[in-house]
Formats: C-alpha cells, structure tokens, sequence
C-alpha cells in the first residue's frame, strides 16, 4: 500500500524563511510543526492505495490541462476556531481560485478511478502546525499571535506544477517522496 496525496510545493526560499519565522513563533509543548522543507497545500489526499493503482492515477493525473498562475500567501488562521485550535494555518489571499479549480479537476480526474469526492468544501490554506493539546498560557500567547496574524503578507509564489507524493510515517514524522510531477503551462 502507498500513503499518497496530490499537492502544490512551497518552493520560493523567501516564503520558506517568513514561515519558518512565524513556526519559531508559536514552538510550544503541543504544537507539532511542519517541517519547512514539507510545506505543501494538499489538493486531494489518497490514503492507503494499493500500488496497482498508482500508475493509472498517474495516467489520469497527467491529462490535467492547466495554466500556471501566482499565489498569494498572507494571513495566519486557525480550524475549527480560535476556542479549540487544532490546525494552524497560512491563508490563501490570491489564486484560491486557481487552487480550488485545480482541486476540482483533480477530483473529476480521479473519481472514475474509484476515489470519492472530498464530502468537504475545498479550502486552499498551508498547514503551519499541528496541534495536539496546549496549556492555557501556552494558548493565550498562540491565540494572540494568531490575531495579530490575519493579514500578514508572507509572499508570492509561481505554482507551475503539482505532484503526486508517497507519504511514509515513521516515529520522527512523515517522509516524502515525489511519484509525478505534473508541470503545467
């Protein structure tokens, strides 16, 4: 079986050094950062696919005729709410809708491969950080950062392509492995 998704890279080493700045600003007993080198907006995950079925998702996959565009990343927020964060993220301000038009094609692709329609809306955002459980001081400071955050620009990004990636878990967190990389035009 292969752990796998479809997602756009962060690539431009600036926006990588400005998230790695905000990660070192809310490092706290409970939160569970991604690693800058894995920061990526996830368009479908998979799951656990048998390895027979890769190659014709890399065959629908490659079908996908879609223009290159800019994206956006500004704001720091969080799921659900500020009340029970869970998830701490970087909004999209410009290319949600390339993004969300992207997603779209990559589900019709696949959903006569078997692969269901996500049941959710598609948000395009990028997981900062994970969260697991915080102490109350530790959630106030995060809280506060996250509201001093909603509009922070963190940059503009290129998005010319989007790939298939293997995910392995191991104790020290997930390793990533590119299976396709699909360039756009």
């Amino acid at each position: 079986m292969v752990r796998s998704f479809i997602c756009v890279e962060i690539n431009n080493s600036e926006i990588v050094t400005q998230i790695e700045e905000l990660i070192s600003r809310i490092r706290y007993d409970g939160v569970r950062p991604v690693k800058s080198y894995q920061l990526h907006l996830t368009l479908k995950f998979l799951g656990e696919v048998p390895e027979s079925r890769i190659a014709p998702i890399k065959q629908a996959i490659q079908t996908i005729d879609f223009s290159s565009f800019k994206m956006a990343l500004e704001g720091m927020g969080c799921f659900p709410n500020l009340n029970y964060i869970r998830v701490v993220w970087i909004g999209i301000k410009e290319g949600s809708d390339s993004l969300k038009e992207l997603a779209n094609l990559v589900e019709e692709k696949l959903n006569p491969l078997g692969f269901p329609r996500e049941k959710r809306r598609f948000s395009p955002h990028l997981t900062l950080a994970r969260i697991k459980k915080l102490r109350n001081a530790d959630k106030k400071r995060l809280t506060t950062i996250i509201q001093d955050s909603k509009t922070i620009p963190i940059g503009v990004q290129m998005v010319d392509e989007f790939i298939l990636k293997k995910s392995t878990l191991t104790p020290k967190g997930a390793i990533y492995e590119d299976l396709l990389v699909v360039s756009m035009k």
